[in-house]
């Protein structure tokens, strides 16, 4: 019933059958802002040639471990309200923490028009309070979510996201609120809505728990969008262990399993088409989970709009 990430080390050695036959570097590197010099805390560091990645901790450190004959392969540091970094790995060769410093993006603000008409407030998304099922997570750096229309091609602002923490793992761990809008050619998540790094923790336990956005003047495109959550590394503490029953492969007997998983739990609903889940990993592109037992699966999030009248 549920989608698992591999864990990181899966991937490696999916990847790398013979890495033990190989010598692995480690690096170890801050984040910072090249304006202000301050450290830029839960910074992404990806590898995609590798499908593979790290989070800098609250303090803008990282460390990374690669095989040597990658040394070529490019490594991406990207943050939110930042400009995205790329270099090779090779750069970072000499030994010490290296400093990676990122430009400040700047983004044009839209003009507000002011109507002195009242406001209408409307939900796009998932309201229900009965989850069928939950989205867990067993790496940090997943995202997964969905995908919101605008049904009714009104133009607004998005006042709050509100996510459905399901009851297990750690309703209390920190995540990341992503926002992406719809790409056309792709079908799936395409450029950041959100230009800054919010990142929440939901001490209310299980239930609806609501972000307010108003402060980041947020459109509502006409294309809709795309709403996720981000598991970020935020200790080992919110690790936590599930055992699950699988099948066999002739379907005759099971077998019990302990899965090793990650920080909150996301409620699911079996709904409509066009909400299906989309989820990637670091380093890792998009993919979406189109049919489940003959029906769709969604993640239960949804947005608050705040519409103008006509």
């Amino acid at each position: 019933m549920n989608s698992i990430y591999f864990p990181l080390f899966l991937f490696t050695l999916f990847l790398f059958p013979a890495l033990t036959f190989s010598q692995n570097i480690t690096f170890e590197g801050k984040v910072i802002s090249l304006d202000t010099k301050e450290p830029l805390p839960y910074t992404t560091i990806e590898i995609k040639a590798l499908q593979t990645g790290t989070y800098a901790d609250d303090k803008g450190y990282f460390i990374l471990s690669i095989p040597e004959k990658n040394l070529q392969d490019t490594l991406e540091v990207y943050c939110l309200g930042y400009e995205k970094k790329t270099m090779k790995m090779s750069e970072l060769t000499s030994s010490g923490i290296h400093t990676i410093e990122l430009i400040n993006k700047v983004v044009p603000l839209k003009e507000v028009v002011i109507k002195p008409k009242k406001s209408k407030t409307i939900f796009v998304g998932s309201t229900e309070t009965k989850p069928w099922s939950k989205e867990v997570a067993n790496i940090f750096g997943a995202q997964k979510g969905c995908y919101l229309a605008n049904k009714k091609g009104k133009t607004g602002r998005i006042k709050a996201v509100s996510y459905y923490i399901f009851n297990l793992g750690f309703t209390n761990a920190p995540f990341r609120v992503r926002i992406y809008s719809f790409d056309r050619e792709k079908k799936c998540p395409g450029a950041d809505l959100l230009k800054e790094n919010v990142i929440v923790s939901n001490n209310n336990g299980p239930g609806w728990f609501k972000v307010n956005l108003t402060k980041y003047n947020l459109e509502f495109p006409n294309d809709g969008l795309y709403v996720m959550m981000e598991w970020i590394y935020s200790g080992d503490q919110y690790y936590y262990d599930l055992e699950v029953t699988r099948k066999t492969k002739d379907g005759k007997s099971e077998k019990k399993e302990i899965l090793k998983l990650y920080g909150p739990v996301l409620g699911a609903l079996m709904k409509q088409k066009e909400g299906y889940i989309s989820n990637r990993g670091l380093g890792t592109n998009w993919q979406k989970f189109d049919l489940y037992y003959k029906g769709y699966v969604n993640v239960m999030i949804n947005a608050e709009v705040e519409i103008q009248p006509e």
